[in-house]
């Protein structure tokens, strides 16, 4: 009983800190949809976005994410898609980019915290979601994989000129469904860490954080992150960088893999329930990153001190 309590209680929780976040965005993003204030914006992000293959009008919904988390670009996600499609693939790229790239005011500030350079972090998390969506992109296309439309079944149908009551409506429904999708993902968790397989996951990871240059010492930590979540694991690396337990290479490369890919459980299961496919979001992103980091484990290896102490590592702070 105790368990179950814990999980709701853990659930309501998260999901109210969700829903302050949510609303917001989803009423910000509807008056903008009714202004036609999208299709403005949207040419500021039209460039970047053919790059990537997706219509313009989503580099609205990539930079909410960016600037609030995943939860507050899903709630843009929301308004835009009726008005503007998207395919499977579509879905994957928008889904990968945000998996890359979100939460940055806050997760930034972990990875900084921890010893990184915020500078090169955030750059790094830019160009891993603007070089992966452009590939993942180009597969998909060169192979026609996943071109059928985007059916995200627990999602209310909402015609692009639906009124205020129907979006209402529609809107408290997919936010009812929100709580049932976050309730599922912590149950998941949950048992994942009752049963051992989030341990038996670590395991399987290991040998390749050492492929990335990643030291013994940061192994468990790494590991954390990438499973669980950035501002975890950057946590665990600033209590044991304090404490003198890691050197600088170890630390840079941890929270770098970190920033580029974390939180693989909770955050690609709720991108998958808005549309992404596994292959994209997880197997694919996986392999992207870890090529990433053994390019970039290589040159942090070649570096001398003096170099990386002035341009990437800071000492870490509470």
């Amino acid at each position: 009983m105790a368990f179950l309590t814990g999980i709701f209680r853990d659930t309501l929780s998260l999901y109210w800190t969700l829903v302050k976040i949510m609303v917001p965005v989803m009423i910000v993003v509807k008056v903008a949809v009714s202004l036609g204030l999208v299709s403005v914006l949207a040419v500021v992000f039209e460039p970047l976005m053919l790059m990537v293959g997706l219509p313009a009008e989503y580099g609205l919904v990539w930079a909410t994410a960016c600037l609030v988390n995943i939860y507050g670009g899903a709630a843009a996600l929301l308004g835009v898609l009726p008005e503007v499609p998207l395919t499977v693939a579509q879905a994957t790229v928008l889904g990968s980019m945000i998996l890359a790239a979100h939460s940055l005011p806050i997760e930034q500030r972990v990875c900084q915290k921890a010893g990184a350079s915020i500078v090169f972090t955030t750059a790094l998390r830019f160009a891993a979601a603007i070089v992966y969506g452009a590939l993942l992109n180009l597969f998909y296309s060169s192979f026609d994989l996943l071109q059928q439309p985007v059916q995200i079944a627990w999602l209310p149908s909402t015609p692009a000129d639906a009124g205020w009551v129907e979006w209402g409506i529609n809107s408290l429904i997919s936010l009812g469904t929100i709580f049932f999708i976050i309730l599922a993902l912590i149950t998941l968790l949950r048992l994942f860490d009752l049963l051992g397989v989030t341990r038996l996951l670590s395991k399987a990871l290991a040998p390749l954080l050492r492929l990335m240059g990643i030291g013994s010492a940061a192994t468990s930590l790494t590991l954390a992150g990438v499973l669980l979540g950035l501002s975890y694991g950057g946590a665990l690396i600033i209590r044991e960088a304090q404490a003198g337990h890691m050197n600088s290479r170890d630390i840079f490369l941890s929270v770098s893999f970190m920033a580029i890919c974390h939180s693989l459980i909770e955050d690609t299961l709720f991108i998958m329930a808005l549309g992404g496919h596994w292959s994209g979001i997880l197997i694919g992103r996986v392999v992207f990153s870890i090529l990433v980091m053994i390019l970039l484990a290589r040159i942090v290896h070649a570096m001398p001190d003096d170099m990386l102490h002035r341009w990437f590592v800071r000492p870490a702070r509470a």
